[in-house]
């Protein structure tokens, strides 16, 4: 095995969770696997930061680490996260009970929690830094690692690093698709739809009023109509390969539904309060406040029609991203040309944006061009059981990398 894959499996081996317990955030291993980061980084000789960031629930350590005496004069941040979302163990992996914090190597697939998502553009992304130096290449961009925890939910990732003031002239997102360099991502609101009834016993329902029902009026007509309105919102940005529509679109889903809290949960009572969580996703050019706004009047709507009390809680709105530096998106498409090349994978170069959202938006607010590219396929089980990343991407990754700093030796 190379020392690329025997670093990133160590990284694999190493817990690092971000989940919730008891309405409280736990973090498990931060510390453990940025000194394992530190170390190796010292290792090669390059001028490294930790940064601790912190708030009254806890600390999370970044990284920030750069060659010394580079002579480019513009910066540009590589960014990747150590933290995981939590796995379900064990995992069957040919027939075989594992542990998701035991990497499994089978063939060209390296198995374990964090492989794809996101451990690989860290290992990718400094032994790309490692080679650069060690072949005298002529930077481009002065590079800097920026390495951080809670990008999976928590809030002391990259915003919390950017609001300390930290800047770069460029970023670059190595937490993204292989299949398409990353000119953009779309935007997020999710929130509650509560409606209010009057409780009672199933038998009776004459003597209720059953907010079950009146939700499933609500979700239907906001799915229908809403729908319809976010379907056409078109952006001027390719949809990643495979997609239904050849421009991404405007998007809404409920994902959640529950009873109101204290609700007792059986099937012979009616209850007094229903909730509904909802996912609307915006095309990278759209204005959140300005969807919140529209999202809000269909609600009022639907509400009116069917004589529903209620009301809707937005509890985020993140505005999508997209690359304002034409220059920075060329120089990032030929890197990705010459990266198939050096490794000859068998793909196209395109441009696309993505479906989801990254913490491209933060760099984005700060006025700071941004582009994604990274190690992971649709197939990674990224989030799930069997997670996995193709080694082949991963060496694709540390050559992308290697083409975008520099210009070669």
């Amino acid at each position: 095995m190379s020392e690329l894959v025997d670093f990133l499996m160590e990284l694999v081996s190493i817990k690092t969770e971000l989940r919730i317990e008891e309405q409280r955030v736990v973090r498990e291993n931060y510390e453990k696997i940025t000194n394992v980061i530190d170390s190796k980084l010292r290792d090669l000789d390059l001028k490294v930061e930790k940064i601790i960031l912190e708030d009254e629930f806890g600390r999370v350590p970044a990284i920030l680490a750069e060659p010394k005496d580079i002579e480019a004069t513009e910066s540009i941040a590589l960014v990747s996260h150590y933290d995981v979302v939590p796995a379900r163990s064990p995992w069957s992996i040919n027939g075989r009970e594992v542990d998701p914090y035991e990497p499994v190597l089978i063939e060209d697939k390296l198995f374990g929690r964090g492989s794809a998502d996101d451990k690989s553009a860290i290992a990718a992304s400094i032994f790309a830094l490692k080679e650069a130096l060690e072949e005298n290449y002529k930077f481009r961009y002065k590079p800097v690692l920026v390495i951080t925890g809670d990008e999976e939910g928590g809030p002391l990732g990259i915003k919390a690093l950017l609001e300390k003031g930290y800047r770069w002239d460029k970023a670059a997102i190595l937490d993204a698709s292989a299949d398409f360099l990353s000119v953009g991502a779309s935007g997020i609101i999710h929130g509650w739809i509560y409606i209010y009834g009057k409780g009672g016993h199933a038998g009776y329902p004459h003597l209720a009023d059953n907010p079950v029902a009146k939700l499933v009026k609500v979700m239907s007509y906001i799915q229908e109509e809403y729908g319809k309105v976010r379907l056409s919102k078109i952006s001027r940005f390719p949809s990643p390969p495979g997609s239904p529509l050849p421009y991404v679109w405007g998007r809404f889903n409920f994902t959640i539904i529950k009873l109101g809290e204290g609700e007792v949960g059986k099937h012979n009572v009616i209850p007094r309060e229903v909730i509904a969580g909802f996912d609307v996703r915006l095309i990278p050019e759209e204005d959140p406040e300005e969807a919140v706004k529209e999202f809000a009047s269909y609600l009022s709507a639907a509400f009116n029609e069917y004589g529903v009390r209620g009301k809707v809680e937005v509890i985020a709105r993140h505005r999508g991203w997209y690359t304002t530096d034409k220059e920075l998106e060329n120089k990032a498409f030929e890197a990705l040309k010459k990266a198939i090349k050096a490794v000859n994978m068998k793909q196209d170069a395109r441009i696309g944006a993505e479906l989801g959202g990254n913490d491209g938006t933060f760099f984005y607010l700060k006025g700071i061009p941004v582009i994604a590219f990274g190690a992971i396929r649709s197939n990674n089980n990224i989030h799930a059981d069997n997670e996995f990343v193709y080694l082949r991407d991963v060496e694709f990754l540390k050559e992308y990398v290697k083409a975008l700093i520099a210009e070669g030796s």
